[in-house]
């Protein structure tokens, strides 16, 4: 597949999610958050973890504000990225979420003075996007932010991605420059996709 059949793969599957996304009625959102956080705190790769990082969500995303409640709950550190310019994220300890403040793309970041953590730090990331496989394959909305993040040698957290199970598609369309999360967890579905690569 060239360049330009993959954009508009891509494109067309945007679309696709995002009215998936949208379709969720806003009394399922917070079951749906519940759930998800339930899923992901029963992962073996977060028990015992002494870091995570979050992201601030969109109201039509999957929130992992009930995952923050609960890792906060057992002593966990939590971090936020913060937009520091194109494909560029940097990442800062957040004691509070009520500090955060509305930055690019009108999502909740941390302030530039807030203390910066290192990638390497950091014991597992919760991934937002827009779509995803069984493969964990992802779709983000094309910045390339998290694909960078993901790919930082510094990584050594598991990936997780958070969405609703209408989220989950046959396939995403991806290069070599897209990179996989470890697990893909839904209100229902836990994928790990990485325990069946060779």
């Amino acid at each position: 597949m060239n360049g330009e059949d993959l954009a508009r793969e891509k494109s067309v599957l945007r679309l696709k999610g995002r009215a998936a996304r949208r379709a969720v009625l806003p009394e399922q959102r917070l079951a749906s958050a519940e759930a998800i956080a339930w899923r992901v705190l029963a992962l073996p790769e977060t028990q015992g973890i002494a870091t995570a990082l979050l992201y601030g969500a969109s109201p039509e995303e999957a929130s992992p504000h009930a995952i923050e409640r609960m890792l906060r709950a057992r002593g966990t550190r939590i971090a936020y990225p913060r937009v520091a310019g194109s494909r560029e994220l940097t990442l800062h300890w957040v004691d509070d979420p009520g500090v955060l403040v509305e930055g690019s793309f009108g999502l909740l970041e941390p302030r530039a003075d807030a203390p910066s953590a290192s990638l390497a730090e950091i014991g597992l990331v919760i991934v937002p996007g827009i779509a995803f496989d069984a493969d964990g394959n992802r779709l983000g909305f094309g910045g390339g932010y998290y694909d960078v993040l993901l790919a930082n040698p510094e990584l050594r957290a598991p990936s997780v991605a958070i969405a609703y199970d209408e989220q989950v598609v046959e396939g995403v369309p991806h290069d070599e420059r897209d990179r996989p999360v470890d697990a893909v967890v839904t209100p229902t579905r836990t994928l790990l996709p990485l325990t069946t690569r060779p």
